[in-house]
């Protein structure tokens, strides 16, 4: 009796320690809900379609928690803001049509000016300065706008291009969307 006793007041200490590590460990690592997407997709500043197949097209997305998903699509805005900024620079270089090669231009310049504001956004989200993030993301959203109705005056429109410009505009929608929809405390835009 008294080894029974022991051994179960031994082992409660052990269930009420797992019970509180396994709760604040479900609180820390909460991942975005369909119904959270729902929400970031069919919000008015967002092309529901491409949010939808977007959230879809990376396995990675299920398991990201909505700061963490913050954090992807900067890196992913960035990356494709590169990309993009390299072929504008590649396309200026190489072209003979003046007109398309002073829009190729504009549009490398913008996108450079994007890869700058993508720099400061990301550093903007580690100190959760969110009216620099608005302003950042935002103005990548707004060159990319620019560079696809500059893209409009090119002789040849090259369709990978203006659709890379729009995955830019449409991700950093959807980041302005998840920053005013859930990373700010007053939601005065949801």
């Amino acid at each position: 009796m008294v080894a029974y006793v022991k051994n179960s007041f031994l082992l409660a200490p052990i269930v009420v320690l797992l019970l509180f590590v396994v709760s604040s460990y479900a609180k820390i690592s909460t991942k975005v809900t369909t119904s959270e997407i729902r929400g970031i997709c069919t919000h008015k500043d967002v092309n529901a379609s491409f949010c939808y197949e977007f959230m879809k097209s990376s396995p990675q997305i299920a398991t990201l928690d909505i700061s963490d998903l913050a954090k992807f699509l900067i890196n992913y805005d960035f990356q494709k803001t590169l990309d993009l900024m390299k072929h504008f620079q590649s396309l200026t270089n190489s072209t003979t049509d003046r007109s398309s090669k002073d829009s190729y231009k504009i549009c490398s310049d913008l996108f450079s000016l994007g890869i700058h504001s993508l720099e400061i956004a990301f550093k903007a989200l580690t100190t959760n300065d969110y009216d620099t993030l608005n302003r950042t993301v935002g103005n990548m959203s707004d060159y990319a706008e620019d560079c696809g109705s500059e893209l409009s005056s090119v002789i040849k429109p090259i369709p990978q291009l203006l659709k890379g410009v729009s995955i830019v505009q449409n991700v950093s929608d959807i980041f302005l969307v998840i920053l005013e929809c859930f990373l700010r405390k007053e939601k005065t835009l949801c």
